[in-house]
């Protein structure tokens, strides 16, 4: 009668201890993997939007004594109340921010693109320095669909700069979503604030 060899306890303590650490580099690589996929989504949602391709760094300031600087209100609706009762469910909806600048002539200088939620509390900045838009051109900041942090009073402040003789840019949101089988869309315009926030 023929028997199979035995592992020594020596040799089968080394295998189990190197299976383990096999194991253990697996699920480090994989939580790694899965936490830069995370943040690189995270990253993407904060991100979305045209400011990458098409804002421009600041070339040339302007004098103080010849400058136009606004800030600008924009409603977003990120989130809406189905029904008359305002206990029924709600439809979450894509918004777009569009910033148009409609001089021929001038670029304008985008200084702050900010989002705040229902509760007016800062949410996200959208620039992380001051940016130049050229003439007639346009950026977008979009909040997605998913993302349901600024509520149903969210807002937009948007601060800009120009020479005195830029025409003001054109700001407003467009806001996109579906509910059941209806589509639903529409915009809502920026409001210049007179007592402008430091």
């Amino acid at each position: 009668m023929r028997f199979a060899p035995r592992l020594s306890d020596e040799r089968l303590f080394s295998w189990q201890v190197d299976l383990r650490l096999v194991i253990f580099a697996f699920v480090v690589l994989f939580g790694s993997l899965a936490a830069v996929a995370c943040n690189r989504r995270a990253t993407d949602d904060a991100g979305t939007g045209s400011a990458g391709e098409r804002l421009q760094p600041v070339t040339n300031r302007i004098p103080a004594s010849g400058i136009l600087r606004r800030t600008v209100y924009v409603p977003i609706y990120s989130s809406l109340y189905l029904g008359r009762d305002i206990n029924n469910d709600m439809v979450q909806l894509t918004s777009t921010l569009s910033v148009r600048n409609v001089s021929a002539r001038f670029p304008v200088v985008i200084e702050s693109v900010r989002y705040y939620d229902s509760h007016g509390r800062l949410v996200r900045e959208h620039l992380p320095k001051p940016a130049e838009l050229t003439a007639l051109a346009s950026v977008e900041f979009v909040v997605k669909e998913a993302d349901t942090a600024g509520g149903p009073g969210a807002n937009f402040l948007v601060k800009w700069s120009g020479p005195s003789g830029v025409d003001e840019p054109l700001i407003e949101a467009v806001m996109l979503g579906r509910s059941a089988n209806a589509g639903i869309s529409f915009t809502s315009v920026g409001r210049v604030i007179t007592n402008e926030p430091q």
